[in-house]
């Protein structure tokens, strides 16, 4: 077993440099970084922090695991969809860039109260979800989905994304 760190909550106001530190000393093998924290590795990276980025890692004994977006494709809002697909994409470029594994994404949950069917929902995340996939295939990047949010963390739902 290897041990890793997700930086969501126990991390979120380090920098990368103590990161890296923290996770060699502690032995932690290796790092889920969560976008948006004060790591600063995001998609507004230019291309010579991308490198910085990647050789740091490079340079240490923790491999950058993945980054851990809030990207999510369940709105009812089409534009609010695409736009997560956008950056999603974004993300997966930023991901091949510092050398990460992977990128992760959250079904969020489900518009049933808003008189949106279940499966329409679920349907709307799968296809969102196929997309972003094919495109990280292009660029050798692995895409995860969190078992995350109302509804749509019951293992049914999440199989029946993945199923679209």
């Amino acid at each position: 077993m290897r041990l890793g760190l997700v930086t969501y909550m126990m991390a979120a106001d380090w920098d990368l440099d103590t990161i890296i530190q923290k996770c060699q000393m502690l032995g932690f093998e290796g790092v889920e970084l969560r976008t948006t924290h004060a790591h600063g590795v995001e998609v507004t990276l230019d291309q010579s922090q991308r490198q910085e980025v990647r050789k740091r890692f490079q340079d240490s004994d923790v491999v950058l695991w993945g980054l851990g977006t809030t990207c999510e494709y369940d709105s009812p809002d089409k534009t609010e969809v695409e736009e997560n697909i956008r950056l999603t994409k974004e993300f997966i470029k930023l991901a091949a860039d510092v050398g990460a594994v992977g990128v992760k994404v959250r079904p969020n949950k489900l518009h049933e109260k808003e008189g949106i069917p279940r499966e329409k929902t679920l349907e709307q995340i799968g296809l969102a979800y196929r997309q972003c996939g094919i495109f990280a295939q292009d660029f050798g990047i692995e895409l995860w989905m969190e078992v995350h949010g109302s509804g749509t963390s019951e293992p049914k739902c999440i199989h029946t994304i993945m199923e679209v």
